[in-house]
């Protein structure tokens, strides 16, 4: 299992990583802090929370602010990532 305060580090770090990485790499930019079996386990839960949001390709594209509330839509708390805005526009 992972504590609170590691997804946490997993989140503040990834937020530091400009652009954000791709999954395959978060080994690199979390270790050895994390494990690789956590790493997994809290890159899972924060998908299925909808706090990180990752394409197809593997890339993370959007990680949620934690001083958001909850009504509020993608296009006003979003923080994408450099490739994504160019892909896709601004909103």
């Amino acid at each position: 299992m992972y504590t609170e305060a590691e997804v946490d580090y997993f989140i503040d770090t990834i937020k530091d990583v400009k652009p954000f990485p791709k999954v395959r790499d978060l080994r690199k930019v979390l270790s050895p802090t994390l494990s690789l079996d956590k790493i997994n386990a809290i890159l899972k839960y924060l998908e299925r929370s909808k706090q990180i949001l990752v394409d197809l390709d593997g890339n993370i594209v959007w990680i949620k602010n934690n001083n958001i509330k909850e009504a509020s839509n993608l296009s006003e708390t979003a923080n994408f990532s450099k490739e994504f805005l160019e892909h896709f526009g601004k909103f």
